[in-house]
């Protein structure tokens, strides 16, 4: 085996297109399919399977996958110990997250971080679904609720955070007011789609109860949608506080009645938990979600 056959073999495990890899490791898109051919022809045996969706791993190349990403990660150790650079680690993270989360509290944070580490990499997957524990989906991933034990993987509470009912100030000047829960069957709720929500964290008794009492005119599947539907005045939405209480186009509604509490917790493989690249850029995330503290769980006020 050429051991530097693994990297191309990483980057196509981690990107799934050619094209991508080849951006990633700044080289012509036949060089990658090149050199995982000849990782396959020295190990004789396939790695990948070229599906519609891209390169996906075959049951050997997910055998594989952990070994050279360990041996990726020490390369990139024993680099930074022998350099007295401050910002020497480099290498590629790969986080996944909500989509609200990720735009909102992830990518401010990710910034800081590179202020730091320049030479570090890091790619930002947001998704609205289920987490998918496949080999070489995420480094770091950042998910709601506390989710069960599973092999392989560590899991780490985050922060709590709560959803409350905001509306814009011409939509709540023509419409009566609210003063409870009571008044809302006089009104319009924007919602979320059931049938396909794929987070069942988000659909509970509580939500339910909310629903019950207004009238849904409005539904999508995004957060942001949501949120712009909400500030364009189509109705009440359901937000979480770190996504809109710092939107100056949205009044706050029944804070003191409506907060359904939510959790997100940070999952990371446990073979990547001993590589310095890991540590530090889920140390990193860690202490930046602890420092927006009242972002998640703000103060009742009425502005």
């Amino acid at each position: 085996m050429d051991w530097s056959d693994l990297r191309y073999f990483i980057a196509l495990a981690r990107y799934g297109r050619l094209a991508t890899a080849a951006e990633r490791l700044q080289v012509e898109h036949s060089t990658v399919r090149r050199r995982v051919s000849s990782l396959e022809k020295s190990l004789g045996t396939r790695l990948f399977d070229n599906t519609v969706s891209g390169w996906t791993l075959t049951v050997a190349g997910q055998r594989l996958l952990p070994f050279a990403t360990r041996i990726e990660q020490e390369a990139a150790t024993a680099e930074s110990a022998l350099s007295d650079e401050e910002h020497s680690l480099k290498g590629t993270v790969r986080v996944l997250a909500t989509d609200g989360f990720g735009s909102v509290v992830v990518a401010p944070a990710i910034a800081t971080l590179l202020a730091k580490h320049p030479s570090i990499e890091v790619d930002v997957v947001t998704t609205s679904h289920i987490l998918n524990y496949a080999v070489g989906e995420f480094d770091i991933a950042l998910t709601i609720g506390d989710l069960p034990e599973r092999r392989g993987f560590t899991q780490t509470h985050l922060c709590e955070y709560e959803l409350r009912l905001y509306a814009n100030r011409g939509y709540l000047k023509a419409h009566p007011v609210i003063k409870s829960l009571h008044d809302l069957p006089a009104h319009r709720l924007i919602w979320f789609i059931d049938s396909l929500l794929q987070l069942p964290e988000l659909r509970d008794s509580d939500n339910e109860e909310i629903a019950a009492q207004a009238q849904i005119h409005f539904r999508t599947t995004n957060v942001f949608a949501q949120l712009e539907a909400t500030a364009a005045g189509v109705g009440l939405g359901l937000l979480p506080c770190f996504l809109a209480q710092r939107d100056a186009r949205l009044m706050p509604v029944l804070h003191d009645e409506v907060h359904p509490r939510r959790s997100f917790s940070m999952v990371i493989p446990s073979r990547l938990l001993n590589t310095e690249l890991i540590t530090v850029v889920a140390g990193h995330l860690f202490r930046s979600v602890q420092q927006l503290g009242e972002l998640f769980i703000p103060t009742v006020e009425q502005r």
